[in-house]
């Protein structure tokens, strides 16, 4: 199995990182927002074999600190607009202190971005994460680190 050319990105408080870490590794993310693409990409990513990572940003300044590979998604409408969405997750990676800064990972760039960097001899430019756009969560390029560990 291979990792996806996208992960998923998200804020995760100190002390439930904490909690995670003091018990299996292995956990669950909850958010109120609905995650509707991220579960849909991560189907899509599930049907031909590929693993999606999820990197936890916390502290202040935010800084990356651990990432996993995502077991599931699902998405609840609880009712009229309210929503939970639930991601569990594999046991936790400290993430490279070199890969920490939020702007080491580039957010994911649109199908019509990529369809012009293979069909034009271009690189269309990447947008840098910033602790702007990682709430509710993000959809990144995997980073090389995380394509390198999870190959191996």
């Amino acid at each position: 199995m291979s990792v996806a050319a996208f992960c998923l990105c998200v804020v995760v408080s100190e002390k439930a990182l904490k909690a995670i870490l003091d018990g299996t590794g292995q956990g669950a993310y909850r958010d109120d927002h609905p995650w509707i693409i991220a579960a849909e990409r991560f189907h899509e990513s599930q049907k031909v074999d590929r693993k999606v990572p999820i990197v936890f940003a916390t502290g202040e300044p935010l800084a990356f600190s651990h990432w996993s590979i995502v077991e599931s998604i699902d998405v609840q409408e609880l009712h009229a607009g309210a929503f939970e969405s639930r991601c569990t997750f594999d046991v936790l990676t400290p993430v490279n202190p070199i890969w920490t800064s939020l702007d080491s990972l580039s957010l994911a760039p649109s199908v019509e971005q990529l369809r012009r960097e293979s069909v034009e001899p271009i690189r269309i430019h990447r947008q840098p994460l910033d602790h702007l756009s990682i709430r509710p969560y993000a959809i990144c390029e995997t980073p090389p680190f995380i394509v390198s560990e999870v190959i191996e």
